[in-house]
């Protein structure tokens, strides 16, 4: 009995430790809340807000091809997904919608942000004043927002004059910069491609792909006469959807 209850005990120290080691572990490694405020760090306060506005865009060509407003679409999961490359006629070849398709997304999410971005300066602005802040704001238009596209990865910058008075202190600012960590330059350069040998041969090789180019996935769905392509990067599981259609046979040929 004495050798249970020594053991019994042990056991429960060892528990007790493991608990205390992993809380530890956690406190140790957690990473510490930063709140920004806007009066500390009104720069910060911007990009964060950018930042916010252009994952909502990329979220959204991503779902439907390319368009924030999609023009040119077939139905898919109850999505509108745009035709990258489409023909009505039958027999012949899709014609490629979109073979800048790059930079119209560039001007997509620019044109998406902009308005947003605007009300960051503004709440911004607001918050700052109500705090004895006198705040002096340039003007900006769409042409003061430049949108990059490169692997993986997003970079807006936001090009304002922002000077913010207090106490005969003055700070000024004029450059507000957010990345973001996308694929959808990598996404979008595949569908490209896949675009592009659809209005050739009316046809891509998904299986050749997947088997050249693991990082990604291609998948190929059918909605009536119309392919649907789902492109994935394997790492984030983030996708690109967009349809073609072209080379139809009428129906009972």
């Amino acid at each position: 009995m004495k050798n249970r209850k020594a053991q019994l005990t042990i056991f429960i120290i060892i528990a007790l430790i493991i608990i205390v080691a992993i809380i530890l572990i956690f406190v140790i490694w957690r990473k510490p809340t930063i709140e920004i405020s806007p009066e500390t760090d009104p720069k910060t306060y911007i990009e964060i807000c950018t930042k916010d506005a252009t994952k909502q865009a990329i979220e959204i060509l991503s779902a439907q091809g390319g368009d924030i407003e999609p023009e040119g679409i077939v139905m898919y999961q109850g999505k509108e997904i745009v035709y990258l490359c489409y023909n009505t006629n039958y027999y012949n070849p899709c014609i490629n919608q979109r073979p800048m398709l790059i930079e119209h997304i560039k001007q997509e999410i620019t044109d998406y942000i902009e308005p947003k971005v605007q009300e960051c300066f503004t709440s911004l602005k607001s918050e700052l004043e109500k705090r004895n802040y006198v705040v002096d704001m340039g003007s900006m238009e769409n042409k003061d927002i430049t949108t990059e596209l490169q692997t993986r990865k997003v970079i807006v910058t936001v090009n304002r004059n922002f000077q913010i008075t207090k106490n005969e202190e003055t700070r000024k600012f004029d450059e507000f910069k957010a990345q973001i960590i996308d694929p959808i330059y990598d996404l979008a350069e595949i569908g490209t491609e896949i675009a592009s040998q659809e209005a050739k041969y009316c046809y891509f090789n998904v299986n050749g792909f997947n088997s050249n180019y693991p990082k990604f996935e291609v998948r190929k769905d059918m909605i009536d006469d119309s392919k649907i392509y789902i492109v994935k990067e394997r790492a984030s599981n983030k996708e690109f959807k967009f349809a073609t259609r072209g080379c139809v046979m009428p129906a009972g040929l």
